[in-house]
Formats: C-alpha cells, sequence, structure tokens
C-alpha cells in the first residue's frame, strides 16, 4: 500500500508500517531458524498469487482504482496484523519454558504489533470517511 499509492497521506503513513511489517517478518524467519522450523516456500509463493489475484476483482473501474479499494486493503492488513498479534502471543506463552525464544524479542514485537494495530484502525477510520465522500 505504501508503494501503491505513492505521494498521498495514506502512503506516508503507511510507509513506517511497511518497514516495521518487513522487520517483522525478519524476526519470524529468525525464530523458525532457532526452532528449526522450514520455510515453506510454496505457501509463500501462494500467498503472494492471492494477494494478486484479490487486486484482479470487479469493481466497475478499469484503469483506477475504486473509493473503497483502500478501505479493503486496510482492513484485510488489519486481519493480517491481528493474526501476527496472536501468533507473537502464543510463542510468547511458550518462552518461558523454551530456551531458543527471545522473551524480551516476543514482548517487543507484541508491543509494536499492538501499536500497528491501532494505527490501522485510526487510518481506516479515516479512510471510511474519504471512502462515503467519493462514492
Amino acid at each position: 500500500m505504501a508503494r501503491s499509492y505513492g505521494g498521498s497521506s495514506l502512503a506516508t503513513a503507511m510507509a513506517p508500517l511497511a518497514g516495521e511489517i518487513a522487520e517483522d517478518r525478519a524476526s519470524l524467519l529468525e525464530i523458525m531458524r532457532r526452532l528449526d522450523i522450514p520455510v515453506r516456500h510454496y505457501k509463500v509463493y501462494a500467498g503472494q498469487v492471492a494477494e494478486r489475484v484479490a487486486r484482479l476483482k470487479s469493481n466497475g473501474r478499469l484503469v483506477r482504482r475504486s473509493p473503497l479499494s483502500p478501505l479493503l486493503e486496510l482492513e484485510a492488513l488489519r486481519l493480517g496484523v491481528e493474526g501476527k498479534t496472536a501468533g507473537w502471543q502464543a510463542l510468547r506463552e511458550l518462552a518461558d519454558r523454551e530456551e531458543r525464544l527471545d522473551a524480551h524479542l516476543l514482548d517487543d514485537l507484541l508491543e509494536r504489533a499492538r501499536r500497528q494495530q491501532s494505527t490501522l484502525e485510526e487510518l481506516r477510520r479515516r479512510q471510511v470517511t474519504a471512502a462515503l465522500q467519493e462514492t
């Protein structure tokens, strides 16, 4: 979204989140490595394909996005961050018994995910107003 809406206030607000989400992914990959959990590349590719297919939806606009597109994308991203938060929480609960997990790192990841949820909710609320004015 930070790239797709380049130059807009939404893109400006999304840029720091995009960086944090990339850092979160790197943290997840490191945690998986420590736990000897292999990366299933076919799942990564399937997720990328699904994301691109979702962009092909019919919205009555051939050249540009529907006014509702950013709202739907923010809602999907918010759901993803909620899922990530649940994953960090589950790992945090295991960290007290599993020495390969860093409890402090997981606390930081949980706090950041909660901040991301809050930011995305605020952006979503703003987008509701913008989408309703355009439709």
